[in-house]
């Protein structure tokens, strides 16, 4: 057991020799290869570079609208803000609408018209009772019934 705690590696045997050498007069032109690097790169950097330099915020903000649009606003505008009945006026609903006002105004008389424009009389309705009132309103009728009720 001990014996293998004083087995040497073998790698330990070697040498202490460096096994890497450098090309002769590799550091002579080192520092003209290291300058000739630097004024290509200089040369090669062209205006498409520079373009997405600066195109690179703008296009990052409209990617982030982009994003808000479709996580916040799509979402809230599609599901929770339904439209229940859309009402889409047309020409022909504008135009059964006045026909509906033309033919009533048809059948008033001139005389009455005037008779009720230029009258004396100022209140033509009849007189109602606050009590009256308050029937009516607490007797939570609907329309139709409230219009049987005229009618009859």
């Amino acid at each position: 057991m001990y014996e293998e705690e004083n087995i040497e590696p073998d790698f330990m045997k070697r040498k202490n020799v460096n096994p890497f050498k450098t090309p002769d007069s590799y550091f002579d032109s080192l520092e003209d290869r290291i300058m000739g690097g630097i004024e290509h790169r200089a040369k090669t950097k062209t205006t498409s570079a520079k373009m997405l330099q600066f195109l690179k915020p703008a296009l990052g903000l409209a990617a982030s609208f982009a994003m808000v649009y479709l996580l916040v606003y799509y979402p809230i505008n599609t599901f929770l803000l339904k439209p229940t009945a859309q009402i889409i006026p047309t020409e022909s609903a504008i135009s059964d609408t006045f026909e509906a006002y033309s033919m009533s105004f048809s059948l008033i008389d001139e005389n009455s018209l005037v008779n009720t424009l230029f009258g004396d009389e100022t209140n033509t309705t009849a007189e109602i009772s606050q009590d009256e009132v308050l029937a009516y309103l607490s007797s939570g009728m609907n329309d139709v019934e409230i219009y049987s009720a005229i009618q009859n």
